[in-house]
């Protein structure tokens, strides 16, 4: 038994889009308009470094990344627009989040019939992008892996896989494997689709080498002046070398140990898994083992099912598996989960009792959880006040209060130190450390750690925002002694209310 082909009107795609900005909005904004501020997410690393280098520094030069500079080229051209506000990285999430959810409903189109072409966006929303929202380099390159996905479902010609190539290489500007691997699977697909067409090696080739070169090209040219910048051996040894020998130094962040620190638990329900974990970890990866056992089985016997369109998602989400796999933290599985999320819907549209409860369960869930989410955001306790960078609402008491003491007793711009790196945006100041953070492992390199102490006395810093954590070493690799002598020496805790980390302040500072 098969569904209806008829897909919904025009103005229904529309009107879901419409649904979608709605909700991100209120996600993300006080009503009528007072931006949240993020100040436990990673975009804070990439929103302080566009305004380093608004202030004319330059990425790996004068200050250390390891990641390739798009998502600080982003907010840096933000800023040169509408001036460093607030408003700016929520108002990016909210494009992120409806450009991916566009791109998801042009997907599915081409895969479900009917309403059900949408269920894979809203599941999107609710289960993957909202317990993940954060404007850092993921999102932006998992927008780029989606429109290449998008350019090249229904036709492949040489003209649409060049500029699926040249997709891929500015995702691998925001985030060096996801870019790679979208281009790998689109190579194995083109692979999987010539292989039973007689004569088609000549067309293979010429498909693959096309891919190949774009993608080589484009990544040469978008990297090519900030490794003359900072000089090549130095950018690849940010981006390439960093990236594989000290990032896992970070043994319960940026390791597959982080998966046990994070259990899929909701304590009052005595040990019964969240329903979003499930459904994520039903998509990532076994979504994609089920699919390729099911199409190597049933391709040949049903040929009017979109076998092509669906294998192309699922290499695709396979390989985006892989690029977080040694780290399978839940928030990087949220952000490569949308392929895995359209298979899975395919997967329900079969006929039968059972699947008809479970698409109208996801429905039902799906709505109910859009109305949580935002009726939480805008009833739950906040707090605002004027940061220098314009009006924000903070949903922490202890992050209100230790904002609000830093900004009025710090200037627009003055030397100060947080060694958590999430708070220099919202405070308009600037940081004497070359890293965005301290880790009391091998993460933070020694000269690093020397040019901090240095550059704090230099610069006469007056306030230092510590974390406790690192006040004693735990480790044989930490590096943090000369800073810790430094800051027992010459500060002083300034004693800020409701505030688990330290605020020090400088012994001669009235």
């Amino acid at each position: 038994m098969r569904e209806n082909r008829t897909q919904p009107a025009r103005w229904l795609h529309y009107s879901i889009l419409i649904l979608a900005t709605a909700f991100l909005y209120v996600d993300l904004f006080v009503l009528p308009a007072t931006p949240t501020a993020g100040t436990d997410l990673d975009e804070a690393f990439y929103l302080h470094n566009a305004t380093r280098m608004l202030d004319g520094q330059m990425i790996y030069r004068d200050f250390f990344q390891f990641t390739p500079p798009g998502t600080e080229l982003v907010y840096f051209s933000l800023f040169k627009l509408f001036g460093v506000r607030a408003w700016i990285p929520n108002a990016a999430q909210l494009l992120l989040g409806v450009g991916i959810t566009w791109l998801t409903t042009f997907i599915s189109r081409k895969i479900l019939n009917g309403l059900l072409a949408y269920l894979p966006s809203f599941l999107f929303l609710v289960l993957a992008f909202h317990p993940a929202m954060d404007g850092s380099h993921h999102w932006f390159s998992m927008l780029l892996a989606t429109a290449a996905i998008a350019l090249i479902i229904q036709k492949q010609s040489l003209t649409r896989l060049a500029g699926a190539g040249a997709l891929c290489a500015m995702a691998s500007f925001f985030t060096q494997t996801r870019g790679v691997g979208v281009a790998l699977a689109i190579a194995l697909f083109l692979w999987w689709k010539h292989r039973k067409k007689p004569n088609g090696d000549h067309a293979l080739l010429k498909s693959e080498c096309l891919l190949a070169t774009v993608f080589a090209v484009v990544t040469l040219a978008l990297n090519l002046y900030f490794a003359w910048q900072a000089g090549l051996k130095y950018y690849l040894w940010c981006v390439v070398t960093f990236a594989v020998k000290y990032y896992p130094a970070e043994s319960q962040l940026n390791s597959f140990q982080i998966s046990m620190l994070h259990p899929p638990w909701i304590n009052h329900w005595r040990f019964v898994p969240e329903p979003g974990w499930v459904i994520i970890h039903a998509a990532v990866p076994f979504i994609y083992l089920l699919f390729f056992v099911h199409c190597w089985r049933q391709s040949s016997k049903t040929p009017e099912e979109p076998w092509d369109q669906l294998m192309l998602v699922s290499l695709a989400g396979s390989f985006l598996f892989l690029g977080v796999a040694p780290v399978p933290i839940a928030y990087r599985w949220c952000i490569v989960s949308l392929p895995g999320l359209i298979v899975l819907v395919w997967y329900l549209r079969s006929a039968g009792r059972l699947m008809t409860y479970c698409r109208w369960g996801l429905w039902l869930g799906t709505a109910i959880a859009m109305i949580s989410i935002a009726w939480t955001q805008q009833s739950r306790w906040r707090a605002s006040f004027e940061t220098p960078t314009g009006p924000a609402a903070f949903y922490e008491s202890a992050d209100y209060q230790r904002y609000a003491w830093v900004a009025s007793h710090t200037h627009p711009s003055d030397s100060f130190f947080d060694c958590s790196g999430k708070s220099y945006f919202w405070l308009g100041l600037r940081s004497p450390a070359k890293v965005s953070f301290l880790s009391g492992t091998d993460y933070l390199r020694p000269e690093q750690v020397q040019d901090l102490v240095e550059n704090l006395e230099r610069y006469r810093t007056q306030i230092v925002l510590w974390c406790p954590d690192l006040d004693t070493s735990t480790r044989p690799d930490d590096r943090l002694d000369p800073l810790r002598t430094l800051l027992r020496s010459n500060y002083h805790d300034a004693a800020v209310p409701e505030n688990p980390r330290q605020v020090l302040v400088r012994n001669s500072s009235p």
